[in-house]
């Protein structure tokens, strides 16, 4: 799906470096979302202005993503290490057997870890206690700001006029405030009745499709136990339509005039605080910009993990009850914030053969700018091997973490 957005934006008259034009900066709230801006180590000299020419832009650009680049990989590799400690705890792992040796990275040995005692947990309480264990989660979502990526573009391509063309949202759909007819679906906060698809918890009768768990009656379940039909009781997931009582979460409506809430989809004016739930393609610009942009608008994109609900079904004895509390437990604690950063780590991941690229190619177009220029861009290339490595472990783990759980 191809969602298309025009809007005009002002670009920041203070240089490209300057907190006020960089975007939200932030870590891994409770329940929150994901955000990520950091340092990344690189030295403070490089971090000035190198001029007004087209090849200071690129440097410039360059510089400022591989700082957020880094630095966020950083991040999501803490967070993701700390998610797993905390799962592990709840599972009753000791710390000596989360602990890194060697060299094994820490992220990796604590993970690993939860990985095989949430496989073991399962496949033995599935096997001697006969039990069904339904793992649903709600796919996070991530989202890049259209309008940061055109002020981006537009301060590394001369040639680019932000609000000029179009900028396209592949994979997704454009999401913000609308002023004026909302032309695809309106979201807003429900504690109520919800005419629409409930995204959370729709309690007492979900009539449509209820994706997710059904504490109830569920008329069709899917392989894995999950609901994936009318819910007669307390659906937790997703209702597509008639949920006839109380939806806590979003409901989502077809949109027919005004939006009070957040309109996904498309506008009849542009958008206000647009942001693009897939890929965001920009028109034509320049290979070392486009590169630079996406690394960088892709590492302060806001991933919001979704829902995990977790059902046994069986006579759960006595002596089990706890095993399958902590399960439960762990799993509702940690599996959203691991898919979370599983998705936000793949599009870093995806982001950084283009950098590595640029990083190489730079020199040549920035040799005009003197030694300290090319200096910075070895800084830069030399600090994304191991931010591109710590990416590809933490990929790896999480997806082994989310795999072990059926996430």
């Amino acid at each position: 799906m191809i969602n298309r957005l025009k809007f005009g934006v002002v670009l920041c008259a203070a240089v490209i470096l300057s907190a006020a034009c960089g975007g939200g900066m932030g870590g891994l709230p409770g329940g929150g979302g994901l955000s990520g801006a950091g340092a990344g180590g690189m030295d403070s000299s490089c971090s000035g202005d190198f001029g007004t020419s087209g090849a200071a832009a690129k440097l410039e650009a360059f510089l400022l993503a591989t700082s957020t680049f880094v630095g966020t990989a950083a991040q999501l590799e803490s967070s993701l290490k700390d998610t797993c400690l905390q799962m592990g705890a709840e599972l009753g792992i000791p710390e000596s057997e989360m602990a890194a040796s060697g060299n094994t990275p820490a992220v990796k040995a604590a993970c690993d870890a939860v990985s095989a005692k949430l496989r073991s947990e399962m496949n033995d309480l599935r096997a001697s206690a006969n039990l069904r264990i339904a793992v649903v989660s709600t796919p996070p979502v991530c989202e890049v700001r259209v309008d940061a990526y055109a002020e981006c573009a537009g301060s590394c391509d001369a040639t680019y006029t932000p609000g000029s063309a179009q900028i396209q949202c592949e994979g997704g759909e454009i999401r913000g405030g609308c002023s004026a007819q909302c032309e695809g679906s309106c979201s807003v906060e429900a504690s109520g009745t919800c005419s629409g698809s409930c995204e959370g918890t729709c309690s007492a009768s979900c009539t449509g499709v209820c994706q997710g768990t059904c504490e109830g009656t569920c008329r069709t379940r899917a392989a894995d136990g999950s609901c994936n039909g009318a819910c007669q009781g307390t659906c937790s997931g997703t209702c597509s339509a008639g949920c006839t009582g109380s939806c806590s979460g979003q409901c989502v409506v077809r949109a027919q005039a005004s939006c009070s809430g957040e309109c996904r989809g498309g506008c009849s004016v542009a958008m206000t605080e647009p942001r693009c739930t897939g890929t965001v393609t920009p028109p034509r610009i320049e290979a070392e910009c486009q590169a630079s942009c996406d690394a960088r608008m892709n590492a302060q994109a806001e991933c919001t993990p979704g829902s995990v609900e977790v059902t046994v079904t069986g006579n759960v004895a006595s002596n089990l009850e706890e095993r399958v509390n902590h399960l439960k437990a762990a799993l509702k604690m940690g599996l959203g914030n691991i898919l979370a950063i599983k998705l936000k780590l793949e599009r870093l991941a995806g982001a950084a053969n283009a950098m590595g690229r640029t990083a190489r190619d730079l020199p040549g177009a920035v040799g005009t700018l003197g030694l300290s220029a090319a200096s910075c861009v070895s800084n830069a290339a030399t600090a994304l091997v191991p931010a591109t490595g710590s990416i590809t472990v933490s990929v790896e783990v999480s997806a082994s973490v989310s795999g072990s759980a059926g996430g």
